[in-house]
C-alpha cells in the first residue's frame, strides 16, 4: 500500500514536471494570448465584437503602443496573433488635429514586423518632429494594407486608444444599423443645424465647407426655412420647448427676406439670399424658395395659431400664382438683370412645380380659398399628363430623367390627393412609388453604394427620396394597404447610407475642426462639404418612421471573413 502510493505521487510529480516544462516553453505563446483576451475583454467590455473587428483592434492597439513606445525607446509587446508569415505591404499614417503628422510603409516577412517598421517609418516623417510623448497620446492611426491591383484594406483609429474600423476608399463604413444609432443622429443632426445658424442675423448657410472649416458669405431663405421645418418636426419628436427660442428667431428673418413692396415686381416673394458683407438682399425671386418657404409658414401657423405665418404664407402663394404659365407648369424664377431689367426664365423644372404644387395644396387646406385650388389643379393635371405620356420617371428642362423630380411628383400629387381626394391620383402615387423601390441599388457587395437610389448620386436626393418614401408609407398605412413595409425598408436601407456619410467622432480625422462637422451629412464620398438640406431631408426622413422602428438591430451586411481577406493580402 506504502509502495503504491509512492507511485502515484511520483507519477504525479511527473506529470506536474512535464507541465511545467511545456508551458515553460511555450509561455511566449500562451501568455500574450492570454493578454490579448483579457485587453479585449477589459477595453471592450458589453460589445460583441467580430474576429475582423478582434483583428482590427489589435492592430490598432499594437501600432498605438509602438508609437508611444517609441518615445521611451522602448519595444511594444508583439500579440502573437500578429506574427503572420507574408509579404505584408502595409501603410501607417499619423494624424494630429486633422493634419497628417507622419506616414510610413514597409514589405515585409512577418505582419507585426511591417506594422512595426511602418509605424517607426511614420513617426521618422519629417512632418512628425513636433509630435512628441505627450501629443502622441492625441494622434490617430490610419493602417493600410496593399494587395493586388491596388487593392485596400483599410482601417482607422476611431478615438485615440479606441478601436479600429473598416474603411473603404476612406469612407468609414456603416455595417449595422439600430434605432439608438439613428436616434443619435437626429440628436447630432440638431446639434449641427444650430450651428449653421448666424448669431447675428438668424439666417442659415446653404453650405459648410467642412474641410477648409469655412462658410461661404451669405445666408440663403430656402435653408433657413427648410431647417426651421426640420427643427419643428424635432421640437415634436422631443417634446420639449428648448428650440421654439431659435425657431422665432429664425423666422424673422424669414419674415425679413419677404418682398412687401406693393406694385413692386416679386411683391410678395422672398428673396433667394442675404450677403453677410454688404448686407443687401439678392435681387431673385425663385419659385422653389417660396413654395418652401410656405410650407414651414403654415406649420409655424399650426404651432403658434399666430396669423401672421398664415398672411406671409398666402402673399406668397398670391406672387406664385403670378408666376404659372397657362399650361399649370411654372416659371422658374424673377431676376434682376445686369443691364437693370427684370426677367423670368421659363424653362420648366419639374421639382420647382412640385414643390409649388405641394404649396398650393396645404395653403389651400388652410384657408379654403379656391384659387389657391385651381392653381394646384393645373399643376397636377400637367403631371398627370406627363406620367401618362412618359411614365414615372421623369426629365424636364434642367435635368434628364431623375429620381429627384420624379419623386417631387409622387409628393406633390400625395399633398394634391389629401385635397381633392380623386382616385385617379391615388393610383399614380402608388404606381410610381412601386417603380422607386424597383431602382435602389441592393448589392451587398458594394457597400458604398448599397441603398442609394439610381441617378441620384448626393445625400441629399438620397435623403429628400427617403423622405418622400416616408409620406408614401403613412399614406399607405392610412389607406389600409397590404404591405406598407416595403416603403419602410428601402428607407432602413437609405439610412444605413445616409450615416455612412455623416460626419461623426469616428469619421473626422482629417479635419481641422471636427466639433463643428458632427452631425453634417457631406455631399458624397468625393465631395466632402456639407449642404444644409442633405442635414435636413435625412433628419426628416429619420423622424418620419423612428417610432415605427423595432428596438435592436434593423439592417446588418456582412464583411468577408478575415482570415479570406488576409489571404488575398498576403502576397
Amino acid at each position: 500500500m506504502f509502495n503504491m502510493r509512492k507511485k502515484i505521487i511520483f507519477a504525479v510529480l511527473v506529470v506536474f514536471f512535464i507541465v511545467l516544462v511545456v508551458g515553460a516553453a511555450s509561455y511566449k505563446v500562451w501568455l500574450p494570448r492570454l493578454a490579448d483576451i483579457v485587453y479585449f475583454k477589459n477595453a471592450n467590455s458589453q460589445k460583441d465584437y467580430s474576429e475582423n473587428d478582434r483583428f482590427r483592434n489589435q492592430v490598432i492597439k499594437f501600432v498605438r503602443e509602438t508609437a508611444e513606445k517609441h518615445f521611451e525607446n522602448k519595444k511594444a509587446r508583439r500579440p502573437a496573433d500578429l506574427e503572420m508569415e507574408g509579404n505584408w505591404e502595409v501603410s501607417v499614417t499619423a494624424y494630429y488635429q486633422g493634419e497628417i503628422k507622419g506616414y510610413g510603409d514597409k514589405i515585409i516577412g512577418i505582419l507585426a514586423s511591417a506594422l512595426e517598421e511602418a509605424t517607426k517609418n511614420a513617426l521618422r516623417d519629417e512632418r512628425a518632429k513636433n509630435l512628441d510623448k505627450k501629443n502622441i497620446k492625441e494622434a490617430r492611426f490610419l493602417v493600410k494594407f496593399l494587395g493586388p491591383e491596388n487593392q485596400l484594406f483599410s482601417f482607422i483609429e476611431t478615438i485615440p486608444g479606441a478601436e479600429g474600423k473598416e474603411l473603404i476608399d476612406d469612407l468609414l463604413v456603416i455595417r449595422n444599423l439600430d434605432k439608438e444609432l439613428i436616434k443619435e443622429k437626429i440628436k447630432q443632426g440638431k446639434e449641427y443645424l444650430l450651428r449653421m445658424i448666424d448669431e447675428n442675423e438668424n439666417g442659415a448657410h446653404k453650405y459648410y465647407y467642412a474641410v477648409n472649416d469655412s462658410f461661404e458669405n451669405r445666408l440663403h431663405t430656402i435653408y433657413t426655412s427648410s431647417l426651421i421645418y426640420t427643427l419643428l418636426k424635432i421640437h415634436n419628436f422631443e417634446k420639449n420647448d428648448s428650440l421654439l427660442e431659435q425657431i422665432f428667431k429664425s423666422a424673422e428673418f424669414v419674415f425679413s427676406m419677404q418682398n412687401k413692396e406693393k406694385g413692386k415686381k416679386g411683391y410678395g416673394a422672398f428673396y433667394y439670399s442675404y450677403f453677410l458683407d454688404s448686407k443687401e438682399k439678392e435681387k431673385k425671386f425663385v419659385v422653389g424658395t417660396t413654395a418652401k418657404t410656405i410650407f414651414t409658414l403654415l406649420e409655424l401657423y399650426k404651432l403658434t395659431g399666430d396669423s401672421k405665418y398664415l398672411e406671409s404664407a398666402e402673399l406668397g402663394a398670391d406672387w406664385l400664382i403670378t408666376m404659372q404659365k397657362p399650361d399649370g407648369s411654372m416659371k422658374s424664377y424673377l431676376r434682376y438683370s445686369d443691364d437693370g431689367k427684370w426677367v423670368s426664365n421659363t424653362k420648366e423644372s419639374l421639382l420647382y412645380n412640385g414643390q409649388v404644387l405641394s404649396a398650393f395644396s396645404r395653403i389651400y387646406d388652410a384657408t379654403k380659398k379656391e384659387e389657391y385650388y385651381e392653381a394646384a389643379k393645373k399643376i397636377a393635371e400637367n403631371f398627370t399628363q406627363k406620367i401618362e405620356k412618359e411614365g414615372c420617371y421623369l426629365g424636364d428642362d434642367y435635368r434628364t430623367k431623375n429620381p429627384i423630380s420624379s419623386s417631387w411628383a409622387v409628393m406633390s400629387l400625395l399633398d394634391f390627393y389629401k385635397i381633392s381626394r380623386e382616385q385617379s391620383y391615388k393610383d399614380i402615387i402608388f404606381k410610381c412609388s412601386e417603380e422607386f423601390l424597383g431602382r435602389q441599388i441592393i448589392n451587398s457587395d458594394d457597400i458604398l453604394d448599397n441603398g442609394r437610389w439610381q441617378e441620384s448620386y448626393s445625400t441629399s436626393g438620397n435623403g429628400w427620396i427617403s423622405e418622400v418614401m416616408g409620406e408614401v408609407y403613412k399614406f399607405c398605412k392610412e389607406q389600409g394597404g397590404n404591405d406598407c413595409d416595403k416603403y419602410k425598408n428601402a428607407m432602413i436601407k437609405a439610412f444605413r447610407l445616409l450615416i455612412q456619410n455623416t460626419y461623426s467622432e469616428e469619421n473626422t480625422y482629417f479635419l481641422k475642426n471636427p466639433e463643428m462637422a458632427k452631425g453634417g451629412v457631406f455631399w458624397n464620398r468625393d465631395n466632402r462639404y456639407i449642404r444644409t438640406d442633405s442635414v435636413c431631408h435625412g433628419l426628416n426622413a429619420y423622424l418620419g418612421i423612428i417610432d415605427d422602428l423595432e428596438e435592436g438591430v434593423v439592417l446588418s451586411i456582412p464583411e468577408k471573413p478575415i482570415k479570406e481577406i488576409l489571404e488575398e493580402f498576403k502576397k
